[in-house]
């Protein structure tokens, strides 16, 4: 503004407040897991607050999976799992009201699943060939089932991430889930999409049981160029409708 006045921001309640400076503790490890939070009143004397206020911070803590609360015993700092950052995100993903976009879901998934084909077939354990053995198996025997197949062929793919060594990949893709499985769902409606998913996947596996971690990427890519192209024509099969 000309006059040099900015606009007012609103002030965020009490609870928030409160519910923020104690997470900021908690993710720079001043508050450790494990740790138990001080009592309502003594936090009520440290913030200058009720009691009422701190009770609410507290349960907004607990929605976000930072604490936990056991009655007669307190409030105790959680140690934080990739499944609750999972989760976290997933419900964002899954909240939007628009959908994400097939071109924005498949360049996540070539960013991702590239890469892991190639440390797959770097680092896969005799325990993790023999998931993927099984999970293309089961595709095969579901060819003629969407359900069946996209389940197992989702399933394919988180193993392999897996299979990776480094559970990131899992961290990330697990939330992704929903809206992929709905896309290989997509394209197992286009006739033959199936059964040529399943040769895709045979290559796939097989330079990963060779360590051949050029071969795998280059097998992901094609299968993932497939998978972009049926997915489309079941989307546009689908409008017609």
């Amino acid at each position: 503004m000309e006059n040099g006045y900015k606009p007012v921001k609103r002030q965020a309640k009490l609870s928030s407040q409160v519910a923020e400076q104690i997470q900021q503790l908690i993710l720079s490890r001043d508050l450790k897991p494990g740790e138990r939070l001080p009592t309502e009143r003594e936090l009520g004397d440290t913030f200058k607050v009720s009691r009422t206020v701190i009770r609410e911070a507290i349960r907004t803590l607990e929605a976000r999976g930072l604490v936990t609360s056991h009655t007669g015993s307190g409030t105790y700092v959680r140690a934080m799992q990739g499944k609750d950052v999972a989760s976290s995100l997933g419900m964002f993903i899954n909240s939007q009201r628009k959908p994400f976009s097939l071109d924005a879901l498949m360049e996540v998934r070539q960013v991702l699943e590239i890469e892991m084909a190639k440390l797959a077939a770097l680092r896969a354990t005799d325990e993790n060939i023999k998931q993927l053995e099984n999970n293309l198996e089961m595709m095969r025997q579901n060819v003629a089932d969407p359900d069946e197949f996209s389940k197992w062929d989702l399933e394919f793919h988180l193993v392999l991430a897996d299979a990776c060594g480094n559970q990131l990949f899992g961290i990330i893709l697990e939330p992704l889930t929903e809206s992929f499985f709905e896309l290989i769902w997509t394209g197992t409606t286009t006739p033959g999409a199936a059964q040529d998913a399943c040769q895709f996947h045979r290559e796939i596996l097989d330079c990963v049981k060779k360590k051949d971690s050029e071969g795998a990427v280059k097998a992901m890519r094609a299968h993932l160029d497939q998978a972009y192209r049926v997915t489309a024509e079941g989307i546009r099969h689908q409008s017609k409708k």
